[in-house]
C-alpha cells in the first residue's frame, strides 16, 4: 500500500506583509470621493482635501504624507504601506485596513472607531489619544509605540499583539483581548484592567497588572488590625 504524505501546516504568527508592486505610478493630484488609487505612490507634495469619502487604496505607498484632521469616510485599504505620515485628528471611522503597515506615523487623536484591522502593523508610531472603540483588530501587531490615554472600548482581538508600548492610562472597558500579547509594554494606571483576562505578559509585568486587578476587584492589602 502507497503511504500517505503528511503534510506540515505552519501556524501563522504574526501579520501577512502587503503584497506591494515592484514599481509605482506617481500620484497625479488629489483624491476624490470613490476614487481607486491603485499601485500609486504618494509623497508630501500630495495635498488631501478635508473630506473624502469612499477612497479605496490598493498597492500603494505613500510617505511622508499630511492627512491631519481629514475625514476619510469609507475607507478601504489593502496591500499598502505608510511610512512617516500624520494622521493626527484624522477621522477614520470604520475604515477596513488588510494587509497594511504604518511606520513612523503620528496617530494622535485619531478616530479609528469600528475600523477593521487585518494583517496590520504598526511600529515606532505615537497614537496617544487615539480612540479605537468598537474595534476588530485580527493579526494587528503594534510595537514601540505609544499609546497612552487611548480608548479601545470594547475592542475585539484575535491574535493580536501589543509589543513594547506605552498602555499608560488606556481604556480597555469591556474590550475582549484573549489570547493578546502585552510582553514589554507599560500599563501602569490601565483603565479596565478586567479586560485584560486571557493575555499574555512577561515576568516583569506581574507586579503592575497584579496591583491593577486587585484594585479592579477591591482588594485591599492592609496591616493586620
Amino acid at each position: 500500500m502507497a503511504r500517505r504524505t503528511r503534510t506540515t501546516r505552519t501556524t501563522k504568527t504574526r501579520p501577512d506583509p502587503p503584497d506591494l508592486p515592484s514599481s509605482y505610478d506617481p500620484a497625479t493630484g488629489p483624491p476624490e470621493a470613490g476614487d481607486l488609487w491603485d499601485g500609486v505612490e504618494a509623497g508630501p507634495d500630495v495635498l488631501f482635501p478635508e473630506h473624502v469619502a469612499d477612497l479605496r487604496l490598493h498597492e500603494c505607498r505613500f510617505s511622508g504624507v499630511d492627512l491631519a484632521g481629514r475625514t476619510l469616510s469609507g475607507l478601504h485599504c489593502r496591500d499598502t504601506e505608510f511610512h512617516r505620515c500624520d494622521f493626527s485628528g484624522a477621522v477614520l471611522d470604520d475604515a477596513v485596513f488588510t494587509r497594511v503597515t504604518f511606520t513612523d506615523c503620528r496617530f494622535t487623536g485619531t478616530e479609528l472607531n469600528g475600523a477593521g484591522l487585518n494583517d496590520v502593523r504598526i511600529s515606532g508610531c505615537r497614537a496617544d489619544l487615539a480612540r479605537f472603540r468598537m474595534a476588530k483588530g485580527a493579526f494587528l501587531h503594534v510595537e514601540d509605540t505609544s499609546l497612552r490615554g487611548a480608548d479601545l472600548y470594547r475592542f475585539t482581538a484575535q491574535d493580536c499583539a501589543f509589543l513594547r508600548c506605552d498602555l499608560g492610562e488606556a481604556s480597555l472597558e469591556d474590550a475582549r483581548l484573549a489570547g493578546t500579547d502585552l510582553h514589554g509594554s507599560t500599563v501602569d494606571d490601565l483603565r479596565g484592567p478586567l479586560a485584560l483576562r486571557g493575555c499574555r505578559i512577561g515576568p516583569d509585568q506581574l507586579v503592575p497588572v497584579g496591583a491593577l486587578l486587585l484594585a479592579a476587584l477591591g482588594v485591599e492589602i492592609t496591616d493586620r488590625r
